[in-house]
């Protein structure tokens, strides 16, 4: 059983995130431009999604683990940790069980991360983050785009425009 997973049992989800950046400055993200058929995002009907990477920790993992097995599976790609970016706690549903849903407190812990090179990695198709369109988008094309987001899905762990924001600041 993964107690960082989240749901009516374990209502608690802890998971890690990367701000991605290439040598242009510009960061990777998931991009879903139509409706998902597979996995999570499906649950809530998801059209042009912006989202950036997101790992939930699995039990005795590191947060570096995590980091870069999230980083090879989601994006085949191998990046340097540079700094923590700082975290984004929302309140999303367990919607798993039909007809049934459990809110869990969700934490997000975000770290830049600098590309350095493919990972070798086939993306897993039946996943849902598989189903995406990987692509390098600048700071400021994604943080009104992902401020929308939260309205637009009704879930608050849609929008990371907070942390892209905090990036734009330094």
């Amino acid at each position: 059983m993964n107690y960082f997973q989240g749901g009516k049992e374990h209502p608690q989800h802890i998971s890690v995130g990367a701000v991605m950046r290439n040598a242009d400055s510009l960061i990777r993200v998931h991009h879903f431009p139509k409706d998902v058929t597979k996995g999570f995002w499906k649950s809530i009907g998801v059209t042009d999604l912006y989202i950036l990477m997101r790992e939930t920790l699995e039990p005795n993992e590191t947060l570096e683990a995590a980091l870069a097995r999230g980083l090879a599976e989601e994006f085949n790609a191998v990046a340097t940790l540079d700094d923590y970016l700082g975290a984004i706690i929302s309140t999303p549903y367990d919607e798993r069980t039909p007809g049934e849903r459990f809110p869990f407190e969700k934490t997000t812990l975000y770290f830049l991360c600098t590309y350095e090179k493919d990972a070798g990695v086939r993306r897993d198709m039946s996943d849902a983050e598989g189903q995406s369109i990987l692509e390098w988008q600048s700071a400021d094309f994604l943080i009104p785009i992902m401020k929308t987001q939260r309205e637009r899905f009704a879930r608050d762990d849609v929008d990371e425009s907070a942390i892209l924001e905090r990036l734009a600041a330094r």
